[in-house]
């Protein structure tokens, strides 16, 4: 796996040449984690073909049969979703307009129907691990947003770089493919283990950027505490590309994406 993912040196090299550093941060993330999703896309295939091969519960068999059917072949339209999803749900939360940063009161959990609960279940149990495996990288990358934003600190609704999010638009790419709740939650499920692979070393590729562009490369800070000591900048609006509806325009951007293509604006711009 490790042989297919992981490779966003060049992505990196190009997100430097971004003027805005928060842009150059959230646009790494998006494409990078875009990538993977596209890279491992296959593999999560085998794994529901496997699954199903060992499969006695019809309701789950079906369900395993729609995710493979909807998924094998199409990778590259799973990882724009993807792309897209992270890039509009990193600046509504970081500026306070998204409405999925409120997370679920565990009170309400009794009144979802089972194929909801079992979404969320999946969803939060592997984000908590990613949260567990990767704390050191999450408080330096969350200090480095702070000290870019003028920020003491974020609250996790409010921070659009834990593991949560990420997990989130993998499960919205998903819907968007056309999966149903149970496939949703087929498809995740066969995702999960290679996003304990995955996960870590985007913070690692993110906390090398800023650190490159100079980003709190001297900071102190209690952990769990970032400190800012930066004034809040002016963000400039940023127009918005639409994706592609003609496939072969689709498969023309994707491959730039998946090749690293930062330097053009067209693939940074997803």
């Amino acid at each position: 796996m490790k042989g297919n993912t992981g490779k966003h040196e060049g992505r990196r090299a190009a997100a430097k040449d971004e003027p805005s550093p928060v842009t150059a941060l959230r646009d790494l993330l998006a494409i990078s984690f875009a990538a993977d999703v596209a890279a491992i896309a296959p593999m999560v295939c085998d794994v529901l073909r496997d699954a199903m091969g060992a499969e006695s519960d019809r309701l789950k068999l079906r369900s395993q049969k729609g995710a493979l059917q909807a998924l094998d072949g199409h990778g590259g339209g799973l990882a724009l979703d993807v792309a897209r999803a992270y890039r509009d749900r990193f600046d509504e939360r970081l500026f306070g307009t998204d409405p999925m940063s409120q997370t679920q009161p565990i009170d309400d959990l009794s009144i979802m129907d089972d194929s909801k609960l079992k979404r969320v279940v999946a969803l939060d149990g592997c984000a908590a691990r990613l949260r567990e495996q990767c704390g050191a990288e999450i408080f330096q990358l969350t200090a480095r947003l702070c000290e870019m934003v003028g920020r003491a600190s974020l609250t996790d609704s409010g921070n659009p770089l834990l593991p949560r999010l990420f997990c989130r638009c993998l499960m919205q790419g998903l819907k968007e493919l056309g999966l149903n709740g149970d496939q949703r939650f087929e498809a995740f499920m066969a995702f999960s283990p290679a996003l304990l692979h995955i996960v870590p070393d985007l913070y690692v590729q993110a906390n090398a950027l800023l650190v490159e562009r100079g980003i709190l490369a001297d900071f102190k800070s209690t952990y769990g505490r970032p400190v800012a000591q930066a004034p809040a900048r002016p963000r400039a609006k940023e127009p918005r590309m639409e994706i592609p509806s003609d496939p072969r325009e689709m498969a023309a951007l994707l491959e730039r994406l998946l090749k690293g293509g930062g330097r053009e604006r067209v693939a940074l711009a997803l």
